[in-house]
């Protein structure tokens, strides 16, 4: 039987390029972390259903918990020194749920939401908005229309507003969130610092600074 239900899509970013520099042992540490935080963010009825890798489903009925769940998360995963940062869909709608297993567009557009969100970015389908009640506090600004494969029309995503600032830098080369205040490793380009959380990462980053500069490393 299918039933309407709220969704919240959330993984870890830049973890292929922590792994990368940092190995296994150190991604596994971090996965264990990122999932003990999320147990902690969960509110009320909100039940992970769902774990790929670094990668959570999150589902309630009451999508104001949800809304809340996922500003926990992001704000959690910000206050974690050497830990990634998160990024999260939201989405609401029908699902069929069977053998443990989610199925329909549903889960496939709260995927592709989340995969659009950046480092500390929660963005949410307008069906999400609608779902919640009248006197929720949650504020949201529009993200663009955007059209997704598979996904017959056009859909305008927002970005949920959250009320706290990220606590840390981002190392460039492994993506970890390090505190500029305390950190060792530090090297200046173009005018501009970079913090690291190892000498392994700044010295990659002196090496090929052009390398790390963009996004192409981000997940």
């Amino acid at each position: 039987m299918e039933k309407d239900i709220a969704i919240l899509m959330a993984d870890l970013s830049g973890y292929t390029a922590l792994t990368d520099v940092h190995g296994g042992a150190s991604a596994a540490k971090i996965v264990s972390q990122y999932m003990e935080l999320v147990n902690h963010s969960l509110c009320r009825d909100c039940n992970v259903v769902q774990r790929i890798g670094d990668q959570v489903v999150i589902t309630s009925d009451h999508p104001m918990e949800l809304a809340v769940t996922a500003q926990n998360l992001i704000k959690g995963a910000m206050q974690q020194r050497h830990f990634l940062s998160v990024h999260a869909g939201l989405h609401y709608g029908a699902v069929y749920h069977e053998g443990g297993s989610l199925f329909g567009s549903t889960i496939n557009v709260a995927s592709r939401i989340m995969n659009m969100a950046r480092h500390g970015q929660v963005l949410c389908s307008e069906s999400f908005i609608l779902s919640l009640p009248d006197n929720s506090p949650c504020q949201f600004n529009s993200a663009g229309k955007h059209r997704f494969k598979n996904v017959l029309n056009e859909m305008e995503l927002f970005e949920m507003v959250n009320d706290f600032t990220l606590c840390f830098h981002m190392d460039p080369v492994c993506h970890m969130l390090v505190d500029p205040e305390s950190e060792d490793f530090i090297w200046s380009y173009r005018n501009k610092d970079y913090f690291f959380c190892s000498p392994q990462c700044k010295e990659l980053f002196m090496n090929n600074p052009g390398l790390f500069m963009g996004e192409a490393r981000a997940n």
